[in-house]
């Protein structure tokens, strides 16, 4: 399982680093990326735990490690993504592919979906101490927030135009 694991981390940051080649779209060249989709990874690993612990072997001890760390990683994750949307941006492009996110086309989709129902719910729902049920819910959310939040970065970042 280790391998595995340490091959997760080095391909995710390893996605950060080929964000940051993409030289045409400054949304994307912030040095932090790598470390976020490592964040990311071991968040939708806590996630896939939490959602399948039968499926995984999941002791009820290694069960409630796998709830803190959705927590941890969540919370980590929302600073992360509301911190790259807040900073002030040193290029043109990159503050317009942010605003593209926060007030403009993607909007609905990052507030509602990222932020709201992938970071905010889930965290209060896994904190609160809700059943295996509700845990999976939080889980699947947590997952659809992700998607959702890599949705408005990806495309925001590619519709600014480059000349």
């Amino acid at each position: 399982m280790w391998p595995t694991v340490l091959a997760g981390f080095f391909a995710a940051a390893y996605t950060g680093f080929l964000f940051g080649q993409c030289e045409g779209c400054d949304l994307w060249q912030t040095p932090l990326l790598p470390l976020h989709y490592i964040i990311q990874a071991v968040l939708a690993g806590g996630a896939l735990i939490v959602l399948f612990p039968a499926s995984l072997g999941m002791t009820p001890h290694l069960y409630a490690i796998g709830r803190i760390v959705v927590i941890m990683s969540l919370l980590i994750h929302l600073m992360i993504l509301l911190g790259e949307v807040a900073i002030l941006h040193p290029t043109d492009n990159a503050r317009y592919a942010a605003y593209l996110i926060t007030h403009g086309p993607y909007r609905a989709l990052f507030w509602i979906g990222a932020v709201g129902l992938g970071g905010i719910v889930p965290t209060v729902l896994i904190i609160t101490g809700a059943g295996v049920v509700w845990a999976a819910g939080a889980s699947v959310l947590v997952l659809a927030g992700l998607f959702a939040y890599d949705w408005c970065f990806i495309m925001a970042g590619q519709r600014v135009p480059n000349s």
